[in-house]
């Protein structure tokens, strides 16, 4: 049977007397977590930088043409690194807050770099200009 810290869920020895991870002691009635093999769930854990991460993504995209897009995408990374503790939530919010944030930045620097400009009294031949 394989054994999960109750602090963090990562699996540990079955005579370890602290977390090799997290460093918490472990008592034994709180060690163990055996039921279907899996790391402990809490039904209430919600990986919250993934959510803002991926809420400010598109708020950023659709509302600030990309104004915090690197905060978003700082915010989705750590939420995706921090998605195992969560067993896995907010996986999916911060891949595509990454996703959202990156292309983003990549389009506002494309756009820049191509510097486009349309001039503010453009003649076309043939025709009057006022």
């Amino acid at each position: 049977m394989k054994k999960y810290c109750e602090n963090c869920g990562k699996e540990i020895a079955e005579n370890d007397l602290f977390c090799p991870y997290c460093g918490k002691r472990l008592s034994q009635n709180k060690m163990v977590s055996q039921i279907n093999n899996t790391a402990p769930t809490n039904s209430n854990s919600r990986n919250s930088l993934a959510i803002a991460g991926f809420i400010l993504s598109i708020v950023s995209s659709l509302l600030c043409c990309g104004m915090f897009n690197t905060i978003s995408l700082i915010l989705s990374i750590v939420g995706l690194t921090q998605a195992p503790r969560y067993n896995g939530n907010g996986k999916g919010l911060a891949i595509a807050g990454i996703v959202i944030s990156a292309s983003i930045m990549l389009l506002n620097i494309l756009f820049s770099s191509i510097n486009v400009r349309i001039p503010a009294s453009y003649e076309i031949p043939g025709t009057f200009s006022f």
